[in-house]
This record gives C-alpha cells, structure tokens and sequence, in this order.
C-alpha cells in the first residue's frame, strides 16, 4: 500500500512538473508570437511610410510637370500678347503720323 501512495505522489509530482513546463513553454510562446506580431507591425509601418513617400514624391514631380506646362503656356501668351501689342503700336504711331500730316 505504501508502494501505490508513493507511486500515486510522484505521478502527482511529475504531472505537476508537465504543467509547469506547459506554464512555462506557453509563455514563450505567447512571448516569441508577441515579439513577432511587433516585428510584422513595425515592417508594415516601414512598407505604408515609404508607400506614402513614394505617392508624395510622385505628386511633387507631376506638380512641377504641371507647372512647368502652365509656365510654358502662358511665356506663348506673353509672347503672343507682345506680338499683338507690338502691331497695334506700329498701326497707331502710323495712325497718329497721319492724323499730323492731315490725313
């Protein structure tokens, strides 16, 4: 009889013993899945910052694009405009001789 509680008693030890080894590799676990879960979070924020510098750099490259197109298009007005002001000035200086020479 002192066989079967002795035998009872260390079954009871070593299954106390598997818990705490479960307790302990459970923790580990949870530990390592954490530190995972950290790791794929920081790589996530890295990947939608550089997506986000990439769509910044994009927009500031078109907006210069776009610019450079509106500046382009209104030099050919200025111009167009110069031009036209240039014709005028000559018709009214001969305008104006004419009108003095009593025409």
């Amino acid at each position: 009889m002192e066989d079967v509680i002795k035998r009872i008693v260390e079954a009871e030890k070593e299954a106390e013993e598997r818990i705490e080894r479960a307790k302990e590799e459970a923790k580990e676990l949870v530990l390592r899945a954490k530190e995972e879960a950290k790791k794929l979070e920081e790589e996530i924020i890295l990947e939608a910052e550089r997506k986000a510098d990439a769509m910044v750099e994009k927009a500031r490259i078109e907006g210069e694009e776009e610019a450079k197109e509106i500046l382009k298009e209104g030099e050919a007005e200025i111009n167009a405009l110069r031009a036209k002001a240039a014709k005028n000035f000559e018709k009214a200086v001969a305008s104006g001789i004419e009108l003095i020479r009593g025409g």
